[in-house]
């Protein structure tokens, strides 16, 4: 019974958001055309309470380390500089082979690190994670069917689908499939990661990361104030951000709060360009 519940629960939450979230986001895009210096504000402290909390964090996930370093380097926000100085800290801690996403240089297998814990004994990697981890090492190790494992994580605009663009950004970085094939598989996801977007009024976990991996892939064009101006409004009092319905409830988590901080910064690049 309380499956069955849950499951109205979720349908009936699923049309009121395709009913009256474009309403809502249109409303707040026209509320940015007439205040952005205010809103611009908001996300520029939105961002600095977010790094509050997160910085002073001695253990810190790998999505922190990428989604910090490639903030800095694409919009080199000092404010996000932290991630090259918790990437060493990282090194020193544990052995993962995804770390080689942020250190080129890493190799796992090196004997300096043979003595650390190995990622697997500590938080093991969920299945789409250890597919982007075989992105990473897709150039030294080849496997000619990468991008068809990549396509079969599709699911309608969730984490499968982002994570095709993230995987397909370390292969066009590291050359590991064919260009013209990653950026064909990449440009797929576009329209059904704005429309998912679209039709949600729940700003959380994957509705930022979806912002964040358009912008990745330069599509600023389609990331809407509205997006950023309900992210700033789903902040929590510590100044992280939580994740719907995972532990711990009602609580900042990691993931949450650095593709938020991302997507909010590369925004404000956009919007109030940074100068050294």
């Amino acid at each position: 019974m309380k499956a069955l519940i849950a499951r109205i629960k979720r349908s009936a939450e699923f049309r009121y958001n395709r009913a009256t979230a474009p309403r809502r986001h249109d409303a707040l895009d026209a509320r940015f055309e007439t205040d952005k210096t205010h809103v611009l504000d908001q996300i520029d402290r939105a961002i600095d309470n977010g790094l509050a909390w997160i910085v002073p964090q001695s253990e810190v996930s790998m999505s922190v380390l990428l989604c910090a370093m490639r903030t800095f380097e694409r919009t080199r926000d000092p404010r996000f500089a932290f991630g090259a100085t918790k990437a060493e800290y990282y090194r020193k801690t544990l052995r993962d082979p995804a770390l080689r996403v942020v250190l080129p240089d890493y190799d796992p297998d090196e004997t300096q690190y043979s003595d650390l814990p190995h990622v697997d004994d500590v938080r093991p990697y969920h299945p789409v994670e250890l597919l982007m981890i075989d992105t990473v090492w897709a150039d030294k190790r080849p496997q000619p069917d990468i991008l068809d494992r990549l396509k079969s994580f599709e699911d309608n605009g969730f984490y499968g689908t982002t994570h095709i663009v993230v995987g397909g950004l370390v292969l066009r970085n590291n050359g590991g499939a064919p260009a013209q094939e990653i950026e064909d598989m990449m440009a797929v996801t576009v329209p059904i990661i704005v429309q998912a977007n679209n039709i949600t009024n729940r700003a959380d976990d994957i509705f930022a990361e979806r912002a964040m991996v358009l912008q990745w892939l330069d599509h600023h064009e389609l990331v809407r104030p509205a997006w950023m101006m309900r992210l700033v409004a789903a902040q929590l009092a510590d100044g992280g951000w939580q994740t719907h319905n995972m532990p711990p409830v009602g609580e900042s988590n990691q993931h949450t709060t650095i593709v938020a901080l991302a997507t909010l910064a590369e925004f404000l690049a956009q919007h109030r360009p940074h100068n050294p």
